[in-house]
């Protein structure tokens, strides 16, 4: 135990540990101007799609026959060019309200539609016009206002934002992670591995207490950084709805702090993993680089995969893949999220296991 707060002290005063802690904070506080700009993009994207439906309602209402055609798209027309208004005003903000039911009313009256067979003017099915309805109609339970955007960057919002973003948690941990080979190579480059190895403690002691330190440290800066970035938030734009719900890819619903609540305990089990995977490079290369580089080639495969959504059946057992935190909430991967977590541990122990055994019997001094 003495060991371990003697290492622990010597990383925390390391100025690459502050440097890599500053670096996780200012990249999630980035994020904040970054969401506002996809806001304002947003309003721009849906202006444009949503002047292009109405003037396509009020084409066809002149080229339809019967008298029921004519009332849809004219009803069509009146909605969506009252939205496009609605998207164009400087006082979007204070209609959303009055924006939210205009579009409950339209997928009402779309459904009805698409039910009976007939074309609507937005490419949507009658799955997901209900599963649309379905969020609409929770908002309603709880006489909640929907958020301006979806990047609005209130604090419960932007942390969805940030758990959902596959890019962001990768870099994040890739940055938190950074401090393992220091932790693990730092002895071997400066040559003082053959006092370090060859101490009263044995060399499982201090290979194990190398891990917990590798653990421990990455996890808190993580867990610190986004603790002053919900600060930050939270001061300037409000902590927003804790039970506010979101609609997943299945169509099922989620609340807010539900969803933060799963993810963080699943992204610290991942973190547990990429702990284990990154430690055991380090003592494979013995140089902090090397260890960097093998294990951010091994996270660029895993991107690519997450990124074109490309699932297998055996990538339920592969923790890497579990990043994407709603492929665990839909259940897309076959398992539950409690299952996801047993997995990362289990695994993360098994490859410190393995590398503790191996290099227990294995003579340092002749390398």
């Amino acid at each position: 135990m003495r060991y371990f707060f003697i290492e622990l002290k010597r990383h925390l005063a390391s100025k690459f540990t502050i440097i890599i802690f500053l670096s996780m904070t200012i990249f999630l506080l980035l994020h904040i101007p970054f969401h506002m700009w996809k806001a304002q993009k947003y309003i721009e994207n849906t202006r444009i799609k949503i002047y292009t439906i109405a003037d396509s309602a009020e084409s066809y209402k002149e080229m339809t026959q019967t008298k029921e055609d004519r009332t849809f798209y004219q009803e069509e027309f009146e909605d969506y060019y009252f939205l496009y208004q609605v998207y164009n005003s400087k006082q979007y903000e204070q209609n959303v309200s009055v924006k939210t039911n205009t579009e409950y009313d339209i997928l009402k009256r779309e459904l009805l539609r698409a039910e009976q067979g007939k074309d609507l003017l937005s490419p949507k099915t009658v799955k997901e016009i209900k599963q649309e309805m379905k969020w609409y109609e929770a908002l309603e339970a709880k006489k909640y206002i929907p958020y301006a955007t979806p990047y609005d960057n209130q604090t419960f919002n932007f942390l969805y934002l940030i758990m959902n973003d596959t890019i962001s948690v990768i870099i994040l941990l890739l940055l938190a992670l950074s401090i393992i080979p220091m932790i693990v190579c730092s002895d071997f480059e400066v040559h003082t591995y053959k006092y370090v190895y060859t101490s009263k403690a044995s060399r499982a002691t201090i290979m194990l207490t190398k891990f917990g330190i590798s653990v421990i440290l990455p996890l808190a800066m993580l867990l610190l950084s986004v603790g002053i970035t919900s600060l930050v938030t939270g001061a300037v734009f409000g902590l927003g709805i804790s039970d506010y719900p979101y609609l997943l890819s299945n169509g099922m619903l989620i609340t807010a702090d539900s969803y933060l609540f799963e993810s963080i305990k699943l992204f610290a089990a991942v973190l547990f993993f990429f702990a284990s995977i990154l430690f055991a490079l380090s003592y494979i290369c013995k140089k902090q680089v090397d260890a960097i580089t093998y294990f951010s080639l091994f996270i660029a495969i895993t991107y690519v995969f997450l990124t074109y959504r490309i699932t297998l059946s055996f990538f339920r057992y592969i923790p890497i893949f579990y990043l994407n935190v709603e492929n665990i909430l839909t259940n897309a991967l076959g398992i539950s999220i409690h299952e996801a977590i047993i997995y990362c541990i289990s695994f993360g122990m098994i490859v410190v296991l393995m590398v503790v055994l191996y290099y227990r019997k294995k003579d340092l001094l002749v390398e």
